[in-house]
């Protein structure tokens, strides 16, 4: 591992997945107590519907797929706040208006080949250095607004109701948090894929939680058990010339599968 250090893509992957991995963690414990283990899946691929608007119009595709991903963020919790429906629900909507809205953009693009693998899993080895200060930037910027805001915040989560009448802004605290999922989501969607991004958003706390109530030690085992992923995963992936994304992902599932086998036989014994 100390060799492939000295190699530029090779340490730029290990920092981007280190990041990533710190990151899509901690915003796991906020997914997996609001139940929102199916909504980072849409809005990555609602991402899809703001990358192919970038591609048609010649524009930046990460930043028409962080716009279009906000605005898809922002109806569902509009939709299900109004529309007195659960998130699953108005996710499941979007999620199959913005991959068929993107869909047909791409299709409309002159000489574009869609390279479905890639969107699918990404390739983390490709991590440039603007994207690992883009990472840095957003990072701190998160885990700084979750530190001074992680009371209330958590309030929400658990029951906005008694929260809003706690005096909480309870809006304001949903909307940010979506937000916030959205911008990792595509971030994410950009460096390592739709799959990658997702399990790596939900398996850390859904792993973590299989052994911890705290929820300080969900987030602390969830970053380190990422890390030890993220890390495994790469240098593996680069030995055995495997595809780095697919591979984590793989990781991740083993790991996460063998513990709930291991958990199932004690039981029965």
């Amino acid at each position: 591992m100390i060799d492939l250090l000295e190699i530029s893509f090779i340490k730029n992957a290990i920092v981007g997945g280190l990041l990533l991995a710190v990151l899509l963690s901690v915003l796991s414990l906020f997914i997996v107590v609001k139940n929102w283990s199916f909504i980072n899946v849409g809005i990555s691929h609602a991402a899809f519907g703001g990358l192919a608007i970038g591609f048609y119009l010649g524009l930046n595709p990460t930043i028409t797929g962080l716009i279009f991903s906000i605005v898809v963020g922002f109806l569902i919790g509009y939709i299900s706040k109004h529309g007195k429906l659960h998130e699953d629900v108005s996710i499941g909507i979007l999620f199959s208006f913005s991959m068929a809205f993107g869909v047909l953009i791409i299709s409309l693009v002159p000489n574009y080949s869609s390279d479905l693998f890639t969107f699918l899993f990404g390739n983390i080895l490709t991590i440039t250095n603007t994207d690992v200060y883009m990472l840095t930037a957003f990072t701190f910027f998160t885990l700084l607004f979750l530190y001074l805001f992680f009371q209330k915040i958590m309030f929400c989560c658990f029951d906005e109701d008694v929260a809003y009448s706690a005096g909480v802004n309870t809006s304001f605290y949903y909307y940010t948090l979506i937000t916030l999922i959205a911008i990792a989501t595509v971030l994410s969607v950009k460096l390592v894929g739709v799959i990658l991004a997702s399990a790596m958003m939900i398996l850390p706390a859904a792993f973590a939680s299989q052994f911890f109530w705290h929820y300080k030690k969900i987030i602390l085992f969830s970053v380190v058990f990422s890390c030890i992923i993220v890390l495994t995963g790469i240098y593996i992936s680069y030995i055995y010339d495997l595809p780095a994304g697919a591979f984590i992902v793989f990781l991740y599932s083993f790991v996460f599968g063998g513990v709930l086998l291991f958990k199932s036989l004690i039981k029965r014994h």
